[in-house]
Parts: C-alpha cells; sequence; structure tokens
C-alpha cells in the first residue's frame, strides 16, 4: 500500500476529473447513474475518495457523506476544501478500504468504491475490500464500485507512445492483468485490471443484486484530442449519446473505465 501513498502524494488528483471534457465525462456518467438511486436522507461512504471530487459533490446536495483515503495528502486537501466551503454534513479521515473496522456495521446507505479497485493488485485484497463495503452498507442499500476495464489498456498505452506496441504487453495486460510498482517498467504504480465479466463474477458470490453495469466513459480517453476540442454545444450532445448508450454490453468492454451498481441483499 505504501507504493500507492508514495504516488499519490506527488500526483495531482484534484484535477484528474476536471481537467478536460474526456475526463468530466467519467464524472458526469457515474453521477448521472448513481442519481437514478441515490435519496437525499442517504448516510453516504466514500471509500478511496481521492480528493473528494464525489463526496463534496453529494455534501453540496445535502447528504450526509464520510469521506476516507488512504492518502493522508488527499485528506488534508478536503480538509481544506471544506473549511473554505459553506458548512456540509461531511468529514474526512485516513482510511484503508480493506479495513474498515472504525466503522459499525450496516451504518451506511450508500457506499462509494470509485477508486479502490484500481489499485488493488491481489485478488483477496479485492474481496477484502468487498466485503467490508458490504458489512458496513444497510440491508437494502447502494454499493458503487468502479475500476480500470482490461481491454481498454493496451490501445491506451500504444495511444501514448510506441514504445508499447510489443507482444509482451499484449501478454502482460491480458493474461497478467496487473501492473506493479516494484516492475522496472511500470507505467503507473499498482494498478489492477478487470475484465467486466471478471468482475460480475466476482460480485455474483456476494450477498448483492446488480442494477447496473455501464461504461464511465466508453471511448473518449482514447480519442481524447477529438473530445477535448469539441464546443459545449458539440460536447453535450456527445454527452447524451454517451449516456444513452453507456449500458450496452458490447461498448463496455472498450470503455476506460466502468461503474458496477448493485444493491445488498
Amino acid at each position: 500500500m505504501s507504493n500507492i501513498v508514495d504516488f499519490y502524494s506527488t500526483y495531482d488528483e484534484d484535477s484528474r476529473l476536471q481537467s478536460n471534457n474526456a475526463r468530466r465525462l467519467e464524472f458526469i456518467t457515474t453521477t448521472t447513474i448513481l442519481n437514478e438511486y441515490m435519496k437525499p436522507s442517504d448516510r453516504v461512504l466514500e471509500v478511496g475518495a481521492g480528493t473528494g471530487v464525489y463526496s463534496m459533490y453529494y455534501a453540496e446536495r445535502g447528504y450526509e457523506v464520510t469521506a476516507t483515503d488512504l492518502t493522508p495528502k488527499h485528506i488534508q486537501i478536503i480538509e481544506s476544501k471544506l473549511k473554505n466551503s459553506a458548512p456540509l454534513r461531511m468529514n474526512a479521515k485516513v482510511a484503508d478500504a480493506t479495513n474498515l473496522s472504525e466503522f459499525t456495521s450496516e451504518t451506511f446507505d450508500v457506499v462509494l468504491c470509485l477508486g479502490p479497485m484500481y489499485h488493488l493488485i491481489d485478488r483477496e485484497a479485492q474481496e477484502k475490500c468487498i466485503s467490508e463495503c458490504l458489512r458496513v452498507l444497510k440491508p437494502g442499500g447502494i454499493l458503487a464500485i468502479a475500476y480500470i476495464t482490461k481491454y481498454s489498456v493496451f490501445p491506451y498505452l500504444v495511444k501514448g507512445d510506441r514504445k508499447f506496441l510489443d507482444e509482451s504487453w499484449v501478454d502482460r495486460i491480458l493474461d497478467k492483468g496487473f501492473t506493479s510498482s516494484n516492475e522496472e517498467d511500470c507505467f503507473w504504480t499498482d494498478a489492477y485490471f478487470h475484465a467486466p465479466e471478471e468482475l460480475e463474477q466476482m460480485m455474483f458470490s456476494t450477498p448483492t443484486e446488480k442494477l447496473t453495469h455501464a461504461a464511465s466513459d466508453g471511448i473518449s480517453p482514447l480519442i481524447s484530442p477529438i473530445v477535448d476540442g469539441l464546443s459545449p454545444e458539440e460536447f453535450e450532445v456527445w454527452t447524451k449519446y454517451h449516456l444513452r448508450t453507456c449500458k450496452e454490453p458490447s461498448i463496455l468492454g472498450t470503455s476506460s473505465h466502468a461503474l458496477y451498481v448493485c444493491t445488498k441483499k
């Protein structure tokens, strides 16, 4: 876990979902889908909240929100935002998504797990994270899980640098499915890439019922120069198209990021 903390201690996570159209689409899609299921009276926990972009969004809309993250720098940024905002029913604390022992079971109406699955490269840790999220979630509550899709990674790497256009990278992405900061040629930090069917299979063994599974940003990151160059009016049309098609299974596998939403039985 220290590798992940070290990486995000120097990375500008705060602008990730806001810096361009392609990245904004992920935020727009995620909130649009979640808003179909969330109620203003819900008590929300976000694990792996980063700098609190989603947590602040819901707190500003009246939700009671607890934001947690593994990286102390991120919690400091959230606390700074709270000091400079109107009073909100929100608090932030450092916490590991695989160990939420400080929270009582069945406390929250909604649990947002929109970051941890990117970086938990061990299957046991992934299952522990999901188990903890479900433990603190009330029966009938909503769990939202974001992940990086396996089939999008190689094209995205090649787009950025043709050095990745090597069969060994095809094998590493598709067969191994993760990268580790312990590798000399690691292109990010500890990161895991799920196939959509893999994520669903893992969730089928939990006491949950699937509500939706959607492409968060589709191919927009892959064609970001085009999407980022759209006028506001053009981007609105692109967004409407994306929202109408993001739950199509054939599109889901090519999306850079995906969102799985379920309810606890």
